[in-house]
């Protein structure tokens, strides 16, 4: 379909451009873009391939220096940068406009005759001057589309350069690649040693040591380890310089199960040394194992703080008597015997790590705290990390005794007996008795209402309930008092038959590990008439005025046998 020309209201002639070559040329710079990538990613693949093996191959014939390598792989890099910005990434950034697209058609298809070009340039806005034919263009339009018809644009591109550059390609990287793979072992170790490692070149017997370069605490005992590859020997041996230069010679011990692993352990090392392994005909590079003394500490302050309900002050406290309250907190500072990164607090018994913190402008001096917990500690210990990646190691062991707070001691100390009749009405009075290590809180007097005698439990729940006793804005450490109980302001009310369980019940001002809350024995109350409990009361002075006619009888027997005895003493009769 043709473009639509019109006119607008200030005269400018306007062509709309044709949809249909927009969508062809698009095509084409799609195609043209594609293709001018791979032929670069082609070329860089073949390049840096054809570099590395020679690279291998140089470096297996010569053993290159490490300087010699690095300005190697700098110029494989160099190369490599230059064919990626010139060839993958200058495509890229700079596409073809539909104007040079355009002339690239018409080059390869010269029946256009000028007028794809002329139809991209005349359908740009203000292409058409004032007074131009606009039906003109419109019909050229027309005709560039009825030939763009039939044209596929995309295949305009030559395939030619790409598939040569990637065949070449593809033959480099599958040699590449086989060489690579027959021989991994060598490869493996010349490509490390292309990327500047310092892995030696591979031999008939290629010594590995895992882990060369070692800082030790000194007095420490150091393994020597080290693997072959390739011809397996029987024996071996690594050769040690003290930094005094004195030289000795270590046998390698051949791991009967792993036969490719070789090992030598010297004990007690006090001294620096470099060391290289000799198996076969390999040699490891000169390995360098650093002694360096351990961070331990030199000195540490203890000071407890009491917690806030103790009302106590802050104590000092030694390192051999660390007996603390649960709750406390103990802070500690330490002066260690190196420059540290950072330090640690482990508590022993459970499990826990808590950081110390260390002084920037004095890196010996830490500082810390921890809350003493009520259950599990047994002491701590300090570990340390000095600016060498050296660690603390058998740090001693501070023993700490942790000091429950008690619960606080209650008790009825009235009615003496375990179960007192009492009417609906009457007043009980209940006596009171509680102790604790610092302070009572709390005291709340608790009963059940049993229907009848307590029996075994059944579906009817007795009703239960609580009285807060006023303990007048005080917080003491012992209260002894009397409380009177009226019995008829019970909810709900009381009736002959029933039975009282009830019970004190006591809290302390632990807000740290607690509360602590303790119950005193539970006593019964029963609900009789006021004729059973006045023959109670009878029975009860019957009892006493018995137990007083006892003691009086107790008493005279004991005189008349005290003159007795007087008279015998002083022979009274003789």
């Amino acid at each position: 379909m043709s473009s639509v020309a019109n006119r607008e209201a200030s005269g400018t002639a306007i062509v709309h451009p044709s949809p249909l070559l927009q969508h062809k040329i698009a095509a084409l710079r799609r195609r043209h873009l594609i293709v001018a990538v791979l032929i670069g990613v082609s070329m860089a693949m073949a390049v840096n391939v054809e570099l590395l093996a020679l690279a291998l191959f140089f470096d297996w014939w010569l053993d290159l220096p490490w300087a010699i390598r690095l300005a190697s792989l700098i110029g494989q890099l160099a190369i490599l940068t230059f064919i990626v910005l010139r060839m993958i990434v200058r495509p890229l950034v700079r596409q073809p406009d539909d104007d040079d697209l355009a002339l690239m058609v018409e080059r390869a298809r010269p029946e256009f005759c000028g007028r794809l070009i002329a139809s991209v340039q005349l359908t740009r806005a203000g292409a058409v001057p004032p007074g131009g034919s606009v039906g003109m263009i419109d019909a050229l339009v027309e005709q560039t589309e009825a030939f763009a018809q039939a044209v596929d644009f995309p295949k305009i591109v030559p395939l030619e350069r790409l598939h040569r550059f990637g065949m070449v390609a593809l033959v480099v990287l599958i040699v590449g690649l086989g060489g690579f793979i027959y021989g991994r072992t060598m490869t493996v170790d010349l490509l490390k040693r292309v990327f500047l490692s310092s892995v030696p070149v591979p031999r008939k017997t290629r010594v590995i040591v895992p882990d060369g370069d070692k800082i030790i605490g000194r007095g420490d005992t150091v393994r020597l380890e080290a693997y072959v590859q390739g011809i397996v020997p029987t024996h071996g041996q690594v050769e040690v310089k003290y930094r005094s230069r004195r030289t000795h010679t270590y046998p390698l011990q051949q791991n009967r199960a792993n036969k490719i692993h070789f090992a030598a352990t010297i004990e007690n090392v006090q001294d620096s040394f470099t060391y290289t392994v000799f198996l076969n005909d390999g040699r490891s590079a000169t390995h360098t194992v650093t002694t360096v003394p351990r961070p331990t500490v030199a000195t540490m302050e203890c000071d407890q703080e009491f917690p806030a309900y103790t009302g106590l002050k802050p104590l000092k406290r030694a390192l051999g008597d660390l007996s603390l309250l649960a709750g406390s907190v103990l802070r500690l500072n330490i002066v260690a015997t190196k420059d540290l990164q950072n330090g640690a607090i482990q508590l022993s018994g459970v499990d826990a790590e808590i950081p110390l913190k260390l002084d920037p402008q004095q890196p010996r001096q830490l500082w810390g705290e921890f809350t003493v917990p009520a259950k599990g500690m047994n002491g701590f210990s300090i570990s340390m990390l000095d600016t060498e990646n050296m660690e603390s190691r058998d740090s001693a062991v501070y023993r700490v005794d942790v000091i429950p707070d008690r619960p606080p001691v209650v008790k009825i100390t009235y009615p003496e007996r375990r179960e007192e009749l009492v009417t609906r009405h009457a007043t009980m009075l209940v006596g009171i008795d509680v102790t604790d290590d610092f302070a009572v809180s709390k005291l709340r007097l608790r009963y059940k209402i049993h229907p009848g005698p307590i029996a075994p439990p059944s579906g009817e729940e007795p009703a239960e309930g609580t009285l807060e006793l006023d303990l007048q804005q005080e917080n003491p450490q012992r209260l002894r008092r009397r409380h009177e109980w009226r019995l008829g302001d019970l909810r709900p009310a009381l009736s002959e038959g029933n039975t009282i369980e009830y019970w004190l019940e006591a809290e302390d001002n632990n807000n740290a590990t607690g509360p602590g809350v303790t119950s005193s024995e539970h006593q019964l109350a029963r609900i009789v008439s006021e004729a059973e409990k006045r023959a109670d009361l009878l029975n009860r002075a019957g009892d006493y005025l018995g137990s007083i006619s006892d003691v009086a009888a107790d008493q005279e027997k004991l005189n008349r046998n005290l003159g007795a005895l007087i008279r015998e003493k002083t022979g009274l009769y003789r």
